[in-house]
């Protein structure tokens, strides 16, 4: 007899002992994927508790940031510490995913410098050794998160970008959706001149098509202003774009993303400001990439790179504005962190801006004094009040020493007249190479001839009966004179550099550079060295010489840029003086404006950092600094400088608590022993930046 049995709860047993193992293979395998991930991740530390507006935490895998922008929406970034994926997982504005998977971008071109830093002329291509072209390469190898006052600084080891090597950082700012994308690199060749690109590579799944192909809008300000939304082209060069503003911004899904370099920082010293194109977008494969670029290849001797001394840690900037609005809603935002490129009115002052060579006159011979030179309505439009040509620089006639050269300075003056009126004014002067040391500039307070020669025979002065007294100058001496005979003004363009090189110091114990006329030397941002913090060091350094050798002199901003229009990217390149003028001059009264500038009542700035009001207060080895200041990016730091006849002496002072767009009153103390003179700087994120002239304790 066969014993028979029920086959299904064998069967359902077997079923669950399957399930059972299945399942727990399962979990074998994501807890050893995990185990993987968690091995693969690289280390990441944070580094003291934050004020608490940004938040900062990690998992196995990613490092996490959380703050509130302006309106109070919640916004976040992801970064993988996984070396195989993208480092940006993902950055979010109230919610909605503005950038995914994302990778910076960095490229640079080395050369060699050839006379020192400060040298103009070397033109890094010309020289034997030739230049060379590196693509940045990101391996990450470690992680790390600080606070610097309120804002974030989070950082990446691991970039290889040719012969420097850095890390890349994310700066957060808390009220704001402005990131701060910087590599921080460093060489130890010496010599090293260079510019760089920098980018973002977003991956954008919204904007794939079949056939792998995409379908990427792009919307920027053409260089008219028109605002223009193109179809980027599926192909996987970089399309470059000469736009106005410096930014451009793109949809990238559940909002858009702007980018945009440092207004003034990344923009070379020139001789001439035509817009070469310094922005880029492509779109290829699934991923969208947006940057800033240098003209690789231009055959310029007036194209000067930038330096990088051995050792000194070089900052690649790229701004980053992201919103979940539509792409040309994002762009314009981006605008007032410039005031849309224009010096806005401050009462109480008004704007001077010096050392054009505009071949203004000559132009205006052949075309007609009520001919509108190109460059008056661009600086109109900039909010300039006030410019200083110095024609005759390379055209006209200087050398004459006859009727033409009579000739062009009336017309110089005619045409000064006939263009200026309530709102802008134009003061006649010039920029001379002879005589007195380097290159300086010369003006007057009134119309004044005089011959840049004196023939043998010739007198000092002269009467001539068409334009009345007539000078003849021909040696140090007859500048001197002059000078001091029509009231005039000098100071030294461009110092220790281009024509200048090695001046004020030849001079140093001159009678020009003795005297109250000899107002002081012209700043710049040139040469450019993104490891200091501040623009135009060289400027700076001069200047603070110049006081602790007993003299009481100044800076002023000065351009110094040939023919503009209204397609250059000329606001890269400016800075002006704000005078203290109630309003501007009438042509017959520019002495108006030149009284203010030689009794220091003004302030330098690139635009963006304005000092309203501004007071040192000197005491026995302390100074006191009262400030009023405005400003757009957040900013960086202030700086009291001062002297002991010896040496130059800084204190800075961290504005780490500063939000965008703001403005405050400040007061520092400072001890200053045996001080002599004195001054104040005050810098933002982005290198922009406003000083104040020195005061002396005697």
């Amino acid at each position: 007899m066969v014993a028979m049995f029920d086959r299904k709860p064998l069967q359902f047993k077997r079923q669950r002992l399957v399930a059972i193992e299945r399942a727990t293979m399962k979990s074998i395998l994501l807890l050893f994927s995990s185990l993987l991930t968690a091995l693969a991740a690289v280390p990441f530390d944070i580094r003291g508790p934050g004020p608490g507006s940004i938040r900062v935490t990690s998992t196995s895998d990613s490092a996490l940031v959380a703050w509130l922008d302006k309106a109070g929406r919640p916004c976040s970034a992801e970064f993988s510490l996984d070396p195989a994926k993208p480092l940006i997982t993902a950055i979010a504005v109230n919610g909605k995913t503005i950038i995914s998977r994302a990778q910076p971008v960095y490229r640079v071109s080395t050369g060699k410098r050839r006379g020192g830093f400060d040298q103009f002329f070397d033109f890094p291509p010309s020289h034997p050794e030739g230049t060379r072209d590196f693509l940045g390469d990101f391996k990450l190898t470690a992680a790390h998160a600080g606070f610097d006052g309120d804002r974030l600084d989070i950082s990446f080891e691991g970039l290889a970008l040719g012969i420097f090597h850095g890390d890349i950082h994310y700066f957060f700012f808390p009220g704001s959706t402005l990131i701060q994308q910087r590599a921080i690199v460093t060489t130890n060749e010496p010599d090293t001149a260079f510019f760089y690109d920098a980018g973002i590579r977003m991956t954008v799944d919204q904007d794939r098509r079949a056939g792998g192909t995409m379908e990427t809008n792009v919307v920027y300000y053409d260089t008219t202003g028109k605002l223009q939304t193109v179809r980027a082209p599926h192909a996987s060069e970089w399309n470059p774009v000469a736009v106005r503003y410096r930014a451009l911004s793109a949809s990238t899904g559940a909002g858009s993303v702007a980018v945009f370099p440092p207004p003034h920082r990344y923009f070379m010293a020139r001789d001439y400001t035509s817009n070469m194109g310094y922005l880029w977008y492509s779109s290829w494969r699934g991923n969208v990439s947006l940057g800033i670029r240098q003209l690789p290849d231009d055959d310029s001797p007036y194209y000067p790179w930038m330096n990088a001394p051995p050792g000194t840690q070089q900052e690649l900037d790229l701004f980053l504005l992201v919103d979940d609005r539509p792409a040309a809603a994002v762009l314009d935002s981006v605008l007032p962190y410039t005031h849309r490129d224009r010096f806005v009115p401050l009462d109480g002052y008004r704007t001077f801006a010096p050392h054009w060579h505009y071949a203004y006159t000559v132009q205006a011979m052949e075309h007609g004094f009520d001919w509108t030179p190109p460059f008056k309505p661009v600086l109109k439009e900039m909010g300039v009040n006030m410019a200083m040509p110095m024609d005759f620089h390379g055209d006209g006639h200087p050398s004459d020493t006859g009727e033409i050269r009579l000739r062009e300075l009336k017309a110089y003056f005619d045409a000064c007249r006939a263009q200026s009126d309530a709102n802008f004014l134009l003061i006649p002067s010039e920029e001379m190479s002879t005589y007195l040391g380097g290159h300086w500039g010369i003006v007057f307070p009134k119309p004044v001839y005089w011959f840049m020669k004196r023939n043998p025979g010739d007198p000092f002065r002269s009467t001539d009966p068409t334009y009345g007294t007539v000078y003849h100058v021909g040696s140090a001496d007859d500048a001197i004179a002059l000078l001091r005979a029509e009231n005039g003004y000098m100071y030294q363009t461009h110092p220790r550099t281009k024509g200048s090189t090695g001046f004020p110091d030849r001079i140093k114990d001159s009678e020009q550079l003795k005297s109250p006329f000899h107002l002081g030397a012209g700043w710049k941002a040139m040469n450019t060295d993104l490891s200091s913090p501040r623009l135009g060091d060289r400027a700076f350094k001069t200047v603070d010489d110049l006081n602790n050798w007993g003299l009481h002199k100044r800076l002023i901003g000065e351009v110094d840029v040939f023919q503009v229009d209204s397609t250059h990217e000329l606001y890269g390149h400016m800075n002006v003086n704000y005078l203290r003028l109630p309003a501007v001059p009438a042509f017959d009264h520019w002495a108006d404006a030149l009284a203010a500038l030689a009794e220091g009542e003004y302030f330098t700035t690139t635009g963006e950092v304005l000092l309203p009001r501004t007071s040192l207060l000197p005491s026995p080895g302390q100074i006191t600094a009262k400030v009023t200041a405005v400003w757009t990016f957040p900013l960086r730091m202030a700086e009291i400088v001062w002297g002991d006849g010896r040496e130059t002496h800084r204190q800075t002072i961290p504005l780490t608590d500063t939000k965008e767009f703001d403005q405050r009153e400040f007061t520092w103390q400072v001890s200053a022993p045996e001080w002599k003179w004195a001054r104040l700087e005050l810098w933002d994120i982005a290198g922009n930046g406003a000083f104040t002239t020195p005061i002396w304790k005697n």
